[in-house]
Order: C-alpha cells, then structure tokens, then sequence
C-alpha cells in the first residue's frame, strides 16, 4: 500500500494543500497550540493522515514528560483529527527544574539512558493512546562516546516499546557527511526493528567555514536524501504510513511546493508496486 504523502503545513504552502500528491499533513504543536489561535489548526482543511510534530517532551530524560504537556498535546490532536504524535530521540532538559538546553540533544548512548528513554515512552504511550508515538532520530551537533551505536539504540528502543520510528532521511544523511556514520546502514538497521514508520525529507546546504552539512530546512531536497528515501522505502515496505516534507524558510514559489510533493508521491507509488526504475529523477 502507498503511504500518504504530503508537508509538514506552514502558512506558505497551505495554499496548496489542494494538490492531489498531498493527502498527510503534519500539525507543528506550537503552531496548532498558540494561545492566540481560536480553532483547529486544520480548520477546513482535510487529509486522510494527520500527525501532530512535538519538540519538547525530552523521551530520554531522567525525569517523565510533564502531564500537562502530555494533555495538551493530546488535545491538539484529537481538535485535528490526528491518528498518531511524533517526538526527537533525545533530550532538551535533565533533571525537572534544571535549566533547559535550548534545543533537543542527542542522549548518551549507554544502557542507561536506553532505559530511562524506554521508560519514558512506555508513560507517554499509555498517555496517547489510541493515538500512535513515533521517535525521530536526530541530526548530531556532535558525538558523545557510549556503549552502543545509534542504530543499536534505535534498534533496542523500537522493539523494547512498540512505538513507532519517525525516519528523518535528511538527517541520516547529515550525520553521514559530518560524522561519516553510514546512513544506509543506519536506515537499514533502524528499519529492522521498526513496527509502523512515518519518514521526513528537507534539504539543507553545506556550511564551508564550519565545514558541516546544515539541516536548515530551507533548500530544495538534495538527490542524496532522494536516493535514501528510495533505499528506506524498499526497505521498509509496507511499515510506512507517511512521508512528509519539511520546509520552514526561503519557501520556493508554488511549482516548487507541488513539484516535491509531486516526486515525494510518484517515488513512494514506485515503491509499492515493487519497482523505483519508474520514479522520477532530481531535476
């Protein structure tokens, strides 16, 4: 079966949130969340998968996310008709009260935090249900030693919890080209144990001065994520329940919107017939 496709909406492509390659979209809850905003953040719009986009539950903390954050995520996706909530693999805060880091980090990858993140997600996932929990893996600002890789962690976590795996393709591919871990081996790997998978596609630039690949989400999508979005495809098979794209500056005009969600579709349709050969190339 083919996964839904479709954005990540912002106020600059839902304009085209008519387009026949767009039947998912993925709910910001900061966005649906404001406290500014007097409806659904869908209002009048309809798709046949919604998933709501989390920042902060912080899964490998000491601590348990905070039940208030927890319903009010909950909220945002039963007022949006949402099937499934998505979070980062790692951490934004340590110990409740202490200063928080500004941004999600990458937990240590020990046994430790393997059990204190599966922890976490067993209370978030009684929390949310029915709707499904799905963990993002993220693009590293750097490495911390442990006692696994990440694609072990991700591998012991999905199957130790049931919950289930937001592929970030363009994130794999940033920890390739700035840390050399293969992506193809990670996709693989992560996919193994993997129940239901949602998977995200950006583009970002390569940053000369820092010599790093920036997932800025502000670039068309390069034909490397391209290539491993079909790789992660074939292997996943029918796993996969939706894809969407991610762009949050420096919007194109509207044939770059359609067009992406164009290949995002037509790649994903190869996918499900058992054959990429037909599915259009990066132009």
């Amino acid at each position: 079966m083919t996964p839904a496709t479709g954005y990540a909406l912002r106020d600059a492509n839902r304009p085209y949130t008519d387009d026949w390659a767009w039947n998912a979209v993925e709910v910001d809850f900061q966005q649906a969340n404001h406290p500014l905003r007097t409806g659904p953040f869908l209002e009048g719009l309809s798709f046949d998968y919604v998933s709501v986009h989390a920042l902060e539950l912080s899964v490998s903390s000491p601590d348990p996310p905070e039940a208030r954050y927890l319903d009010a995520l909950v909220e945002v996706a039963h007022e949006n008709g949402a099937v499934a909530i998505t979070d980062h693999l790692g951490f934004n805060h340590g110990r409740r009260g202490e200063a928080g880091a500004g941004h999600v980090m990458t937990p240590p990858l020990t046994r430790a935090a393997l059990d204190a993140t599966c922890r976490n997600i067993e209370r978030i996932q009684r929390q949310f249900a029915p709707f499904g929990f799905y963990v993002e893996n993220l693009a590293h600002f750097f490495l911390l030693a442990g006692e696994m890789d990440e694609a072990s962690f991700f591998d012991r976590m999905l199957r130790r919890t049931g919950c289930g795996l937001l592929l970030d393709i363009t994130n794999a591919y940033a920890n390739q080209v700035n840390f050399g871990a293969d992506a193809r081996d990670f996709i693989a790997a992560a996919l193994a144990g993997a129940a239901r998978v949602q998977m995200h596609l950006a583009g970002g630039f390569f940053h000369t001065e820092r010599g790093r690949y920036i997932d800025s989400h502000s670039e068309p999508i390069p034909e490397e994520v391209w290539e491993l979005y079909r790789l992660a495809l074939d292997i996943a098979g029918d796993k996969v329940d939706a894809v969407f794209i991610e762009r949050d500056w420096n919007f194109p005009a509207e044939a770059g919107w359609r067009s992406e969600a164009h290949k995002a579709r037509a790649i994903a349709e190869a996918a499900s017939r058992g054959s990429l050969a037909g599915a259009p190339s990066c132009r």
